[in-house]
């Protein structure tokens, strides 16, 4: 546990952090509030105690919205980290008169936690029960530093090289077909359009929805050169942070947007994925672990028996 994380334990308790990842999340002491079923000034007292102990502002309420503040922003990882520390130890405790199963921890991006680890990790769990996987949602540059931190054993996201001195080792999983989710309504969803596979060139005067750069740049530059080798600079109107907010944007009308094939098989009323005629039209997905890659046949720990696992798959 880092020096900062061992800190905030002495001075703040558990349930006041939930309250404040839960404003900070929806930038909303209303919503916050529904999620744990309690009155708003109620959960606005308890913040504002929370600021007091702390002796910092964790919210700026001015100019008739709520922002996070610098100490705000710093916070919000960190109390994530204590609070998921926190769940491992509380799963892992009835254990303790048995075997201690080995916690291995996946980052992922939205598109692997939804597409391939159910494909997968099933199977690898029964070949290895004495492991208790421990899977977050997080983009690209967030793993990378969750690897260097150990706070993750290992990643799945776009990248397709480490930086050079990052002490990670990148290995390629696949290239995933992209598509081109549509809403209903459009004209490449209709049932006259056959099925058949549309032509980047078509999305040339489309307004596209996409998740911003800084989460994930190679997916993002990734899209970018796809709809530049097919004669055109993608025209991104709106951002999510999500596949599923992505696909929930498309189904209001306010784009099409370029999604990978795992993210097709999230269904959301409205959406249509069509496929793409192009075959370059393709999307990196990696395996991510710190350290150099470990010898072939080498037994290796719980990252590098899962990395060969997704390698096989």
């Amino acid at each position: 546990m880092s020096p900062t994380l061992v800190r905030m334990t002495e001075m703040v308790d558990l349930r006041a952090l939930s309250y404040f990842l839960a404003v900070a999340e929806e930038m909303s002491v209303t919503a916050a509030a529904r999620r744990f079923h309690m009155a708003q000034p109620a959960l606005s007292q308890a913040i504002t105690r929370l600021e007091r102990r702390l002796g910092v502002t964790l919210f700026d309420r001015t100019r008739g919205r709520l922002r996070l503040t610098a100490a705000g922003r710093l916070l919000v990882p960190e109390a994530r980290a204590l609070l998921d520390r926190a769940r491992e130890v509380t799963e892992l405790l009835p254990h303790a008169q048995g075997t201690e199963p080995t916690v291995l921890r996946i980052g992922a991006i939205a598109s692997a936690v939804s597409g391939l680890l159910p494909r997968v990790l099933p199977g690898f769990l029964r070949q290895h029960p004495s492991l208790a996987p421990r899977v977050y949602e997080m983009g690209q540059r967030t793993q990378v530093e969750a690897l260097r931190t150990g706070a993750i054993d290992i990643g799945v996201c776009r990248m397709t090289r480490a930086e050079e001195g990052s002490g990670l080792t990148v290995t390629r999983l696949t290239d995933e077909p992209l598509y081109c989710a549509v809403p209903a309504s459009h004209p490449l969803a209709a049932p006259g359009a056959g099925g058949r596979p549309v032509p980047l060139a078509r999305l040339a005067d489309e307004d596209l929805i996409c998740f911003p750069r800084s989460l994930a740049p190679v997916a993002f530059d990734t899209l970018v050169a796809v709809c530049m080798r097919a004669g055109f600079s993608p025209r991104f109107r709106q951002e999510a942070r999500n596949d599923q907010a992505i696909l929930g944007m498309v189904a209001c009308g306010l784009g099409l947007a370029l999604v990978p094939e795992t993210s097709t098989r999230i269904s959301v009323p409205g959406v249509t994925c069509v496929a793409l005629a192009e075959p370059y039209a393709v999307t990196p997905l990696s395996v991510v672990t710190a350290g150099a890659a470990e010898e072939p046949g080498a037994p290796g720990g719980p990252a590098a028996r899962l990395r060969r696992w997704l390698l096989e798959s």
